[in-house]
């Protein structure tokens, strides 16, 4: 009998060498039954409140149990010496922790070597589409986060004897559909209240003192939105540590802009005149040069091997894309020499028009009726 006068294996209908597992299935099925609302029995309280403090009592027994059983444990012999194992009281030191926190922390994010895994740091570069195109050094620099040591990264403590409030313990909660039932988010479906860690405030990372700075070689040809990777200069957890990861983000040009297909597009804005002239442009280039382009082959052209380096070494194409502004304003001699270019138009329009020869015709022909 327990010290209340009530055998907690009773109350809950278990015998007396029960496991934890068994407790806590047995706790769930008569919470389900007997939590005031789902029952309208009026004893249904008190006798919650009675399955609650069984099953307290219950865990505290059954820990303590397991702690005594571990702590008699006969200690293996050593391995041999040929293995690449860790030695025996190192891997009985590991071991202990790793059954310490399987029973004590929920959820942990654990490695086969009983160590919580560091996380890559990210990093971002904006770079201009010259140093993308061409190849740059970009200088990386911070302080390294380490993985919290007193929680190894989890964050969370995880108390096995207070309930989870969301849930009371049972570790799912009603659904939006009738009758359904979804896992408690809070407890994660364990049914334990969560408490986060008091070193790092449950976030499982910690800032330490050690700056980090590396000059990060970035090649030619590189994206927006690509990733270079500098392996073990990131986290560190132990005698791991985790990478580095850069992102490439790539500043607005002012004269050169990206297509959906990924090639390079120039648009170069031309006076209307020097495209009725077929005159010659200038049209810039990813190395800081100038090429004069004709302007008789269309308002878009296509020029080989001029644009975005590509993985294989190899240059895409550039896209120049011609953009005709008729002038609104003329100086003095501008107006002459359009007058007199109206004046010649006018008087032999054939040749540059033939829709206005056709025009003046039918003018004359309708002025002799």
């Amino acid at each position: 009998m327990d010290r209340a006068g009530v055998d907690p294996h009773e109350e809950l209908g278990l015998k007396a060498d029960a496991t934890l597992a068994q407790v806590k299935k047995a706790y769930r099925r008569l919470a389900a039954q007997w939590h005031p609302d789902r029952n309208a029995d009026p004893q249904a309280v008190r006798r919650m409140q009675r399955i609650n403090e069984a099953y307290r009592r219950l865990c505290e027994r059954v820990e303590v149990m397991a702690d005594d059983a571990e702590a008699e444990a006969p200690v293996e012999p050593d391995p041999p010496p040929q293995q690449a194992s860790p030695p025996p009281n190192e891997h009985a030191k590991a071991k202990a922790k790793r059954k310490w926190w399987e029973r004590d922390w929920g959820k942990p994010r654990w490695e086969p070597d009983g160590e919580a895994a560091p996380r890559p740091l990210a990093h971002e570069a904006e770079i201009t589409l010259e140093a993308a195109a061409l190849g740059c050094t970009h200088r990386v620099q911070g302080l390294i986060t380490d993985l919290c040591p007193d929680c190894e990264g989890v964050g969370r403590w995880v108390s096995p004897r207070t309930l989870c409030q969301a849930c009371d313990g049972e570790g799912r909660v009603p659904g939006k559909g009738s009758g359904s039932w979804v896992t408690c988010a809070p407890c994660g479906g364990d049914g334990h209240e969560r408490q986060a860690c008091a070193s790092c405030g449950g976030s499982g990372e910690l800032t330490s003192a050690r700056a980090y700075h590396y000059e990060v070689r970035i090649p030619a040809g590189v994206r927006d939105g690509q990733t270079v990777v500098l392996r073990g200069q990131g986290q560190r957890c132990g005698a791991r540590q985790a990478d580095l990861v850069l992102t490439i983000r790539l500043r607005v040009h002012p004269l050169f802009t990206w297509r959906a297909d990924q090639t390079l597009s120039c648009t170069v804005p031309v006076d209307l005149f020097t495209v009725l002239a077929h005159g010659v442009v200038q049209v810039p280039t990813l190395e800081g040069h100038l090429i004069k382009l004709a302007l008789a082959d269309g308002a878009e052209q296509t020029l080989p091997g001029m644009g975005f380096p590509n993985k294989d070494g190899s240059r895409g194409p550039l896209h120049v894309v011609l953009q005709t502004l008729t002038p609104t304003t003329y100086s003095a001699a501008q107006q002459a020499l359009l007058a007199q270019l109206a004046a010649s138009i006018q008087a032999d329009p054939l040749p540059a028009c033939p829709e206005l020869a056709a025009w003046q015709a039918q003018l004359r022909q309708h002025a002799r009726r």
